[in-house]
């Protein structure tokens, strides 16, 4: 059975550049049928999509920027090292944002259905991070161990 799944992956993998080349031509099958369903309301539909593509890039770039602010200034007034895992949170929704406003602005129905993929799919939520004040303390555990008079002489 492995040896079934590992064959499966390999012939997917190899797959990927032909399924890359094949969607922008599905795409635009699926354009020319829905302007020929649709007509101006299709294009109008495009036009609505490209705008909140924008808004969305917009939106990334300014949360991205706000959060990384708040995150400086919230270490730096108490006094605490950065949290790497909350750069990292502020970072990953804000690409997030940014991929799924490219993906609308690409003009076609799959790119756009993608793109409410990856904003609807469930991600990490970003909290504002939990600071520790550096106030020289570190904490841990110890064990004392005796004194050997003999090891002391």
């Amino acid at each position: 059975m492995p040896g079934f799944l590992v064959g499966l992956v390999r012939g997917f993998i190899r797959a990927i550049p032909l399924i890359l080349l094949m969607l922008p031509v599905a795409e635009l099958l699926l354009d020319l049928w829905l302007f020929r369903e649709y007509g101006g309301a299709f294009l109008l539909y495009l036009a609505a999509a490209a705008m909140l593509g924008l808004w969305l890039i917009v939106r990334a770039k300014s949360s991205l920027i706000a959060g990384l602010a708040t995150l400086r200034q919230s270490t730096r007034a108490a006094g605490a090292q950065l949290n790497a895992g909350a750069l990292l949170g502020y970072v990953l929704a804000s690409a997030r944002a940014f991929f799924a406003g490219l993906l609308l602005l690409f003009p076609g129905m799959l790119s756009d259905v993608l793109a409410l993929l990856v904003v609807l799919l469930p991600g990490r939520v970003v909290t504002p991070p939990a600071l520790r004040p550096d106030d020289g303390v570190i904490e841990g555990e110890f064990r004392e161990i005796p004194d050997d008079p003999a090891r002391l002489r």
